[in-house]
Parts: structure tokens; sequence; C-alpha cells
């Protein structure tokens, strides 16, 4: 075998052989250090394809940890056109963001790209998960990227991934609409006005149009979150992202 089927082979051969026989010799261990135990020797099986990376703080804590298996890595070379990236699944016990960077394969199927634990989402931590991760993937970027809101994350996108589309996850943004258009919400057709400007608008004049009647119809005018995702349109509007190449996915939830 060669190349990328080398890769998925050794996957399917030792993965799970390599678990069960970690599990049998490590009973008792803690947990941080059984996982990069675990991980570091998959590493060594593979002859170097199974890829970890650790960032260590000042106090010599795990800050940040990812991993790419083989097949994983074969995969984002064949699917890796479009990658969500969604940090809102946290652990219980250790307080760490566990981050998965997935996408869909030829039959929309959901797949893997590689994963990662983070203890925070903070500038730097984004910049190092970003950088290892190309560096892991020999450079090569996707078309497009799809994340939740977050400043710190796009900024290291517009750094790191300058010729990539970030769009962002529309489920994220409108989940907070009952909240933060409450006072709105409670008046009788704005919900379906507004869910009509928002997601059945087919062009980019027709959703203008639609916003403006929106405003006046309601007072909308002095409404900052509002505008704020107003100045974000081209990012999770269809009627500006509708062009743009992104594999059928808006939302980065598929990775559950």
């Amino acid at each position: 075998m060669h190349g990328g089927e080398e890769q998925v082979g050794f996957h399917a051969q030792h993965l799970r052989n390599v678990v069960r026989d970690f599990r049998k010799d490590n009973l008792g261990v803690n947990d941080a250090q059984a996982g990069l135990d675990l991980l570091y020797r998959l590493e060594e099986e593979s002859g170097g394809i199974f890829f970890i990376r650790t960032l260590i703080d000042e106090e010599g804590r795990l800050k940040c940890l990812l991993w790419v298996d083989p097949r994983s890595l074969l995969t984002y070379k064949n699917f890796g056109d479009v990658v969500a990236f969604d940090t809102t699944y946290r652990t219980n016990m250790y307080a760490m963001s566990f981050v998965p960077f997935t996408g869909v394969n030829h039959h929309y199927q959901p797949v893997l790209f590689r994963f990662a634990l983070i203890r925070d989402e903070l500038k730097t931590t984004f910049e190092w998960v970003l950088g290892t991760w190309l560096e892991v993937v020999e450079g090569k970027t996707p078309l497009a990227i799809i994340t939740e809101q977050d400043q710190a994350m796009t900024g290291e996108i517009q750094s790191q991934l300058p010729n990539t589309t970030h769009l962002l996850c529309s489920w994220h943004i409108s989940n907070k609409f009952p909240e933060k258009l409450s006072t709105y919400y409670a008046k009788e057709k704005f919900k379906g006005d507004f869910n009509n400007c928002i997601y059945h608008s087919l062009t980019e004049e027709i959703f203008e149009d639609r916003r403006k009647a929106l405003i006046l119809k309601y007072k909308l005018e002095d409404n900052t979150w509002l505008q704020g995702l107003y100045n974000l349109k081209h990012k999770w509007i269809d009627a500006y992202t509708c062009n743009i190449f992104s594999a059928g996915q808006k939302i980065t939830s598929r990775s559950e």
C-alpha cells in the first residue's frame, strides 16, 4: 500500500488494538497523562503519520492539545474545501473545550478532519490551533470556513487564512433572536416579517428593501445588536452567501 492507502490501513489495523492494550496497561494512571501517553503511542505506532501537538503554559500545565489521525488527514485532503470549526462543546470535569474540525463528503455525510482540546478562547489560543493545524495539513487551506461569532477567532482566521471565505453559523445567530429581540417578538407579525427578510430574500436587493421596511415598521433604528449583525451580512445572510461554495453547509452543529 502507498500514500493514502497506507494511512487508512494503519488506522484500521492498529488503532483499536493500541487503545485496547493501552487500557489494560494504564489502570490507575491520571487522565491527562494517560491520554497523552495513548496519543504518543499512536504516533509512534503509525511511524509519524498520526499527528499530535501540545501547548504547555508557563506553569507546566496542558493548555492546548491537537491531534489528527491518518484517516482524518486523508479525508481532509479529499473533502477539505469547506471546514466547520466548533468550540461550543465543553467537557464537564476539566472545563476544556473540545474542538472538532468537520466537513461533509461526496454523499453529504459528516466527516472529521481533526480534533483539539483548548483551555480558553483567547487570540493566542486560536493562533496556535490554526497555525498548528496548517502545519499538519502542509498548508492546504479550505475555500470556506464556518464558525460561531467570536472576535478573537475571526481575527486569527483573517490573519492565517486570508484566502479563505469566513462564514458564520446561522444557527448560533438565530438562536439568539428570541432573547435579543424579545420586545419585538411580542408584537404581532414581527417574527414572520423578520424571518421573511432574513431567510426568504432571494437577492441582495430584496433583502435590503425588506430590511428597510422592517426597520420603519417596527422602529428598529436604534437597535445596535441588529446593526452589528447587518454589518456582518456577507457572512451569514443567504442573499449574500448564496454564491459562495459551502458544500451545502450553513451551520457548525453537524459535528454533533
